[in-house]
């Protein structure tokens, strides 16, 4: 099996060449000549007439800087790699002419003192929380392009259900910035009272991700049909609105050594628990 390239074995003079690849408006104006194009293959003569350039010879060099790391060539002309098309889609979900939003008031209450929960958009961070007791259920980087034509609650909209994906994505073993593989593992809270966190690390590019035990789990199976058959939808429901997600009280830690956590939700007559190792499997469910 070939080594895994991680963020600390990856020479540095590759990624300064990459980027310098890109440092060149001729470069640019050809990766989106390609990305907009509705052809996946444009031949040379029809993408030198899309960029503009004019000179083939110029424009015959840029093209080739260009082939075999962001672009390929093929018989029929040249086509975007997948690090081309997330070149381009880099630079859309990157360019915004804001960066912030004020904090603002949404519907739900906190579970735990009943106060006004308060959103924000801060420097490309949205953050979601409680202004009285401090609790924060949400404080994540997200694109500031999602800011584009969209209001408050449609920028909330959007980004809670992209957590949801990241979350079920970094529970399969996917970093979603990198790609590669990451593992998931119960982390004892800072103080003996606190209930285990899950972080999610990338062996790629060590990039972590931490989420409550009850949010990390939202979108397994057995608590959407749960919670589905009672009244309660994941996918419309803001995740900070249903406090089994985030309420210490639902967590119980059996053992630490080895870890056995159980994960309740009591809902009408019916209780669901999951039982969870250190390695955030699931070893045991049941619903009564």
């Amino acid at each position: 099996m070939k080594q895994e390239t991680t963020a600390a074995t990856v020479p540095t003079d590759r990624l300064e060449s990459a980027f310098r690849t890109l440092a060149s408006e001729t470069r640019i104006r050809i990766l989106f000549a390609l990305y907009d194009s509705p052809d996946r293959v444009v031949s040379f003569s029809d993408l030198n007439d899309r960029v503009g350039l004019g000179d083939s010879g110029r424009f015959n060099y840029h093209l080739k800087q260009l082939t075999g790391r962001f672009i390929y060539r093929t018989d029929e002309g040249y086509a975007l790699l997948f690090s081309g098309l997330a070149v381009c889609r880099s630079m859309l979900a990157s360019f915004a002419d804001e960066h912030s939003v004020e904090p603002f008031a949404l519907d739900g209450e906190c579970y735990d003192c009943g106060a006004t929960l308060v959103a924000r958009y801060d420097h490309e961070y949205v953050v979601i929380g409680c202004p009285d007791c401090g609790i924060e259920f949400h404080d994540f980087p997200f694109p500031p392009g999602t800011l584009a034509g969209r209001d408050t609650d449609d920028l909330l909209w959007v980004y809670d259900g992209w957590m949801r994906a990241q979350t079920a994505l970094a529970v399969d073993g996917l970093c979603t910035w990198c790609f590669g593989r990451r593992t998931s593992e119960l982390v004892a809270g800072e103080d003996p009272d606190d209930p285990p966190t899950v972080v999610h690390t990338c062996r790629r590019c060590g990039a972590d991700m931490h989420t409550a035990v009850g949010e990390t789990f939202q979108s397994s199976p057995p608590v959407v049909a749960f919670l589905y058959d009672h009244g309660i939808d994941v996918r419309r429901t803001p995740s900070w609105e249903i406090e089994y997600l985030w309420d210490d009280q639902y967590v119980v830690v059996d053992s630490t050594d080895p870890w056995r956590v159980r994960f309740t939700i009591p809902a009408d007559d019916e209780t669901l628990s999951l039982t969870i190792d250190g390695d955030v499997r699931v070893l045991d469910v049941t619903r009564e």
